[in-house]
C-alpha cells in the first residue's frame, strides 16, 4: 500500500518535461482518434461529435465547482499542517458535492436542449445528450486527478488522465471499427464514456491508496461554506476560460448549422491549442508546491520555480510552433484534404494557445494570494469579447473570424494578467 507519498518542494526541469511528454503521448492518441473519425464519419456526424464534447467539456468544467483546483492548495496544506480531519471532511464533501451537482446539469441541459430543439424544430443531437450522462463520472475524474497531483504524485497523475484513458479510448474505437456495429457520432462518445469509467475506477483505488492513514481514522471536519466560497473564484476563471477555448464551435454550429466550417474549426482547434497543455500539463506540477511556498512566504523560492517554469514551457512552444509553421498544413491534411484549408486558422489559434500556455499558472498565483475579484473581472471581459468577436468575425470570415476572435482576448488577458504578477511579487 502507498501511504504518505512526499511533496516535492524543489521540482525539477527533468520531471515538467515527461509531465509534458504524457501530454504529448496524449495529444497523439487523441489526435488519431479524431483522424479516424473524421475519415469514418459523416459531416454532419463528425459535427455533432464535435459539439458534444465542447458542450461536456465546459460542463465539466462547472461540475467541479472549482474543487478539483481548490483541492490543489486545500490538500498540499492540509497534509503540510497535518490537518487530517479537515483533510477527510474536504475529500467527502468534494465527492458528494461534485457527484450531485453533476446531475443536476445533465437533467437541466436534457430538458435545455430537447426545449431548444422543438422550438427551432431541429433534429434532436442524441450524442450530446448521451455523452453529458457520463458528466458525474468525467467530472469526479478530474477532481482525483488533482488530488493525486496535490499528494505529489504528479507523474502518477499525468499517467493516467494523459495515457491510460486516451489509449481506453483508442482501443475501443478500433475494436468499433473492426466489428460489424457502425461507427457513428453515437458510437464514439459511447467509446470515450466507458474510458472515462475505466479511469474513475483505476484513479479511484490509486487515490485511496495514496491517501494518509491518519485521514481514514479521523473524524471528519467539514466546512462547506468556507471552501464552496473559495472555490467558487477559481471555477469561474475556469469556467469562463473554456467558454474561451471551447464555444468556438458552438458558435460556429450556431452561424453555420451542419457546415464544414464546423468541423474544419475543431480540428483547427485541437491542433493549435495543443500548446496550451503544456501550460495545464505543467500546472498540476508546480501549484501544489507553489502554494506551500506562498503559504511560507518563501519569495526567492517562488522566483525561483517562476523562472524554471517559464524557460520550459517557453522552450517547448517555441519547438511546437515551428512544427505548425512548416508542417501545419500536412498535418491538417491527414483529417482528409478538405481540411488543410484550416493553416491560417491554426496558427491563429496557436498564437493565442502559446501566450495562454506560457503565462497558465498566473490566474492560479493571483487567486491564491487573494486577487480573485481582478483575475476573474479581467477574465470575464476577455470571455465577453471572445463570444461577441466570435459571432461578428465568424459570421463575416468564417473559421478564421473565429479563430481571431479567441487570440486576441486570450494575449490580451494574459499579458495583462503577467504584469499584475510582477507587481504583486514585487511587494510580497
Amino acid at each position: 500500500m502507498i501511504q504518505n507519498h512526499p511533496l516535492d518542494l524543489y521540482p525539477n526541469n527533468f520531471r515538467s518535461v515527461l509531465m509534458f511528454v504524457f501530454a504529448l503521448a496524449n495529444y497523439a492518441l487523441m489526435y488519431a482518434a479524431n483522424i479516424l473519425l473524421a475519415r469514418s464519419l459523416t459531416v454532419d456526424d463528425f459535427d455533432d461529435y464535435s459539439v458534444a464534447l465542447s458542450i461536456v467539456t465546459m460542463l465539466s468544467t462547472l461540475a467541479t465547482l472549482g474543487l478539483e483546483k481548490y483541492a490543489l492548495r486545500a490538500i498540499a496544506l492540509f497534509r503540510e499542517r497535518q490537518d487530517w480531519p479537515r483533510f477527510r471532511g474536504f475529500w467527502l464533501f468534494s465527492l458528494r458535492t461534485i457527484s450531485g451537482f453533476s446531475l443536476l446539469l445533465v437533467a437541466l441541459l436534457s430538458i435545455g436542449l430537447e426545449t431548444m430543439l422543438a422550438i427551432h424544430h431541429a433534429d434532436y443531437h442524441i450524442a450530446i445528450v448521451v455523452f453529458a450522462g457520463f458528466l458525474p463520472i468525467i467530472a469526479l475524474t478530474l477532481f482525483l486527478v488533482e488530488v493525486i497531483a496535490a499528494h505529489g504524485a504528479h507523474l502518477l497523475s499525468m499517467a493516467i488522465y494523459r495515457l491510460f484513458l486516451p489509449l481506453v479510448y483508442m482501443t475501443f474505437l478500433i475494436g468499433l471499427s473492426f466489428s460489424s456495429l457502425e461507427l457513428s457520432a453515437l458510437s464514439a462518445v459511447l467509446c470515450f464514456g466507458f474510458a472515462w469509467v475505466l479511469t474513475l475506477i483505476v484513479i479511484w483505488f490509486i487515490a485511496k491508496m495514496l491517501m494518509p492513514v491518519e485521514v481514514k481514522q479521523s473524524i471528519p471536519l467539514r466546512h462547506r461554506k468556507k471552501w464552496l466560497i473559495r472555490s467558487s473564484p477559481l471555477v469561474l476563471s475556469s469556467l469562463m476560460m473554456t467558454v474561451i477555448t471551447s464555444s468556438g464551435v458552438v458558435i460556429l454550429e450556431l452561424l453555420f448549422p451542419s457546415g464544414i466550417e464546423v468541423g474544419t474549426y475543431a480540428i483547427a482547434a485541437q491542433t493549435g491549442s495543443f500548446i496550451s497543455l503544456i501550460g495545464t500539463s505543467t500546472n498540476r506540477y508546480y501549484l501544489s508546491t507553489m502554494v506551500v511556498m506562498i503559504d511560507r512566504h518563501d519569495k526567492q523560492s517562488i522566483q525561483r520555480l517562476m523562472n524554471q517554469r517559464t524557460r520550459v514551457v517557453g522552450g517547448l512552444i517555441l519547438i511546437l510552433m515551428a512544427i505548425l509553421v512548416f508542417s501545419g498544413q500536412k498535418i491538417l491534411s491527414l483529417f482528409g484534404t478538405h481540411f488543410s484549408a484550416g493553416y491560417n486558422t491554426v496558427l491563429i489559434i496557436a498564437t493565442g494557445a502559446s501566450v495562454s500556455a506560457l503565462f497558465a499558472d498566473i490566474p492560479y498565483y493571483l487567486q491564491f494570494m487573494g486577487f480573485h475579484r481582478a483575475v476573474l473581472s479581467l477574465t470575464m471581459l476577455a470571455m465577453l469579447s471572445m463570444v461577441a468577436l466570435g459571432f461578428l468575425l465568424g459570421a463575416e470570415y468564417g473559421t478564421v473570424g473565429v479563430a481571431f476572435a479567441y487570440m486576441i482576448p486570450v494575449v490580451l488577458l494574459f499579458i495583462v494578467l503577467r504584469i499584475m504578477a510582477m507587481l504583486r511579487f514585487r511587494r510580497f
